[in-house]
């Protein structure tokens, strides 16, 4: 919870996750480390990662610093009395809040046809309503554009589910953030790009079963958009991490995984709002993590990985997530609807318009890039 008045104290801190054969992206770059995002791509393609490059000076995600709030009248003894009758609530059971949210995460995987600039790459969404609208990165849905780039079908993106995953459905593009788009053209040919997950979000519909069966009612995570995060708090991650395994091993051995960490800072881009948290390393913390998922106590979705710092093993690396209230602050600021109300439109029929009057102009951006 955060109490007292939030103080902003600005701080040098660099996000980064290498977005290349299938890497993330980084934020606002900071002091010392490098972070890169977390994406990843196989490696028989040329690229080994692209990072994201700030078109401007780098910003830091600025530190929100906690004052204590005032120290209370020590209460009576009548009030003690009282209060040592409410019973303490129970533990959260973690390890039924993971087997939850591993049933909601799912791996994107979009390959591309051989040659040229662009590599396959494997991330992480998070199912969010029943219908199978997947919240993830713009880093990640940014493949989406490149759908028909020079050759009709040049990006395939599938969703697969399970552990090792497997390819269950056909997905397309909801809405990409343009913002992100535009500030972040260049990233697939950047040899060294830098970011820092500010409106690094998009939303994908899974459209129909590879399989040619009916779609169930997906089970999702509730979306929390409330601005309570403690540092110290206990979080579950969960992703479909990629670093470690070669291009074949990623289309038939990649594994869902799980890992309990804690909140280590909270960060603003730009007010007093907390957009951005921090999770000490963890096993996750390798490229293909992007677009995971991070779950509170009361089994609610409260980020989405985004980036990594850089270090040499996952254990030193250090996570940040985009959170669920800054989402759906940007994505109120871009479209005029929170997402709640997002989620309660038809969303195929928006797709359909997204598709057809914005993404063109959004594909157009990145290929001129590429064209260069």
């Amino acid at each position: 919870m955060i109490r007292g008045k939030v103080i902003l104290i600005l701080v040098s801190c660099a996000i980064l996750f290498s977005i290349g054969a299938l890497a993330p992206i980084s934020t606002h770059a900071p002091t010392q480390n490098t972070i890169e995002q977390v994406v990843s791509s196989t490696p028989e393609h040329t690229k080994e990662k692209v990072v994201e490059k700030p078109k401007v000076k780098p910003k830091s995600p600025t530190p929100i610093v906690r004052t204590p709030s005032l120290t209370a009248s020590s209460p009576d003894q009548k009030t003690i009395a009282v209060l040592s009758e409410t019973p303490p609530k129970p533990a959260p059971n973690f390890e039924q809040i993971n087997d939850t949210a591993r049933k909601t995460v799912v791996n994107i995987l979009c390959q591309t046809k051989t040659g040229g600039s662009v590599s396959t790459i494997t991330a992480t969404g998070v199912v969010i309503d029943s219908r199978g609208t997947i919240l993830t990165n713009a880093h990640v849905a940014q493949y989406f554009l490149l759908k028909n780039f020079q050759v009709q079908d040049f990006v395939k993106c599938t969703i697969r589910t399970g552990s090792p995953a497997y390819p269950r459905y056909n997905v397309e593009l909801v809405y990409i953030s343009p913002t992100w788009v535009q500030n972040n053209k260049s990233i697939l040919t950047s040899p060294d790009p830098k970011g820092t997950g500010e409106n690094d979000y998009a939303l994908l519909r899974i459209t129909d079963a590879i399989d040619g069966s009916p779609l169930p009612s997906f089970q999702h995570l509730t979306i929390k958009m409330s601005e309570n995060f403690d540092i110290g708090e206990t979080v579950n991650l969960v992703a479909y991490p990629a670093g470690f395994l070669g291009g074949q091993s990623v289309q038939q051995d990649l594994s869902l995984t799980s890992a309990l960490t804690t909140i280590q800072d909270v960060f603003t881009f730009k007010n007093t709002t907390i957009d951005l948290i921090s999770i000490p390393g963890t096993i996750l913390s390798q490229k293909g993590a992007s677009g995971g998922a991070v779950v509170n106590k009361d089994s609610s979705l409260v980020g989405i990985i985004t980036t990594s710092s850089n270090a040499p093993t996952t254990g030193e690396r250090d996570l940040r997530a985009i959170t669920l209230p800054y989402i759906n602050r940007a994505i109120q600021s871009e479209t005029g609807m929170n997402l709640p109300s997002f989620l309660s439109q038809d969303i195929a029929t928006y797709a359909q318009n997204f598709q057809l009057n914005t993404a063109p102009s959004l594909s157009k951006l990145i290929q001129d890039e590429l064209l260069k």
